[in-house]
């Protein structure tokens, strides 16, 4: 009965889709299509994220490098465009490149459409809360490839996606990996004082094949979530309000032999923040139980990651973060983000936190003649 329980909660919650409780648009890589025949798309992250963490869940470490990612398009009319460039990642501390790879992409986007192939916009860009998508990934995951399907309008935004993380061949010692699905920000109110979104998520992870030599346990995780996120302009300014975000959130194991000691779990997330000019204070509240997220933030999961505690197990997680978080847009190319994150474990209380700072650019510059009409 529990079991079904859950699988309906699952149902209905894919049914909707969230705007994360940290705004990360500053960090997104998208990109406008220029009237020229060919055009150079250049994206720059520079991130140095602190984590001075010494729990049994997530890892004390920290990310300090950038990210160059210079992408020649070619325009073959306005709907269809054809891109190849290069992602590199340099870690500073050790010499050379960390990675590179190259990147191709089609993207055909007539009026409020974009349908794509290979590189997709991924990571932070897909929008989902950090219980279920850590947006790390932005650093130690950045490039997803496969379909994916995007629609924006003034007031509702879905982007659906399918992520072939790990591609085998006969006969392969691995299993094969893929990802996936979807995200919706709907908004039901947008004036001068009042904003209010509902946004949904849902998340597949499968790890399978049939290929492969070993004889290996199929594994497939899911993971939903549904909220409201209100805001208050209180002086008729964008970037002046309140706000009030709330999300609940879904863990189920469809996997052939369990994966963890438990197949399901829900998660709650709630945020109550101030955003003033270019500075926003806001805390947030979570309570899991029993929740797991393959792709999320290992802070929030039941099931830890941590590099002397992997395995480790606990069915209730309570945190209490602050969040004191400055995003500074110079221009429109170049912006700086800057973070402190403290958080309480109410279970064992003990204080930690992280700090970051992002300084990103990205721009596109016109190269050859314009489209014909």
């Amino acid at each position: 009965m529990k079991r079904i329980f859950f699988t309906l909660i699952f149902i209905v919650l894919s049914k909707y889709s969230v705007f994360s409780q940290v705004n990360n648009r500053l960090l997104e890589n998208n990109i406008s299509y220029t009237d020229s025949k060919f055009q150079l798309n250049v994206f720059n992250h520079n991130y140095m994220r602190n984590y001075e963490y010494f729990n049994k869940f997530a890892d004390g470490l920290t990310y300090f490098g950038s990210i160059l990612h210079p992408e020649l398009i070619y325009n073959a009319d306005k709907k269809l465009s054809l891109q190849a460039g290069l992602f590199i990642r340099q870690d500073y501390g050790r010499g050379g490149i960390y990675q590179e790879q190259p990147t191709f992409t089609i993207n055909y986007h007539p009026g409020k459409w974009q349908i794509i192939a290979g590189k997709l916009n991924g990571n932070v860009m897909h929008r989902m809360p950090e219980p279920v998508y850590n947006y790390d990934r932005i650093i130690y995951d950045n490039l997803e490839f496969g379909n994916q399907f995007i629609y924006t309008d003034t007031n509702f935004r879905f982007d659906a996606w399918i992520n072939w993380q790990e591609m085998i061949y006969k006969i392969s010692p691995t299993q094969e990996e893929v990802s996936g699905g979807f995200h919706i920000d709907y908004k039901l109110s947008n004036n001068s004082k009042h904003k209010i979104e509902i946004p949904v998520s849902v998340f597949a992870y499968h790890k399978g094949g049939q290929i492969d030599t070993p004889d290996r346990t199929l594994i497939t995780l899911f993971n939903s979530s549904i909220g409201i996120d209100y805001k208050y302009l209180y002086n008729n300014k964008n970037d002046h309000y309140l706000w009030l975000e709330s999300h609940v959130m879904g863990y189920l194991d469809y996997s052939n032999t369990k994966v963890y000691p438990k197949d399901n779990g829900y998660g709650v997330l709630a945020t109550l923040g101030w955003k003033f000019g270019h500075t926003s204070l806001s805390t947030t509240y979570w309570q899991g139980n029993n929740f797991v997220g393959i792709h999320g933030a290992p802070l929030y999961q039941s099931a830890s990651t941590q590099i002397n505690n992997e395995g480790f197990f606990s069915t209730e997680r309570k945190l209490l973060f602050v969040r004191l978080i400055s995003d500074y847009e110079i221009n429109d190319q170049f912006s700086i983000s800057s973070r402190l994150e403290p958080y309480f474990d109410l279970n064992n209380p003990q204080f930690e936190f992280s700090n970051s700072l992002f300084l990103t650019y990205r721009n596109q510059f016109d190269l050859g003649k314009n489209k014909s009409k």
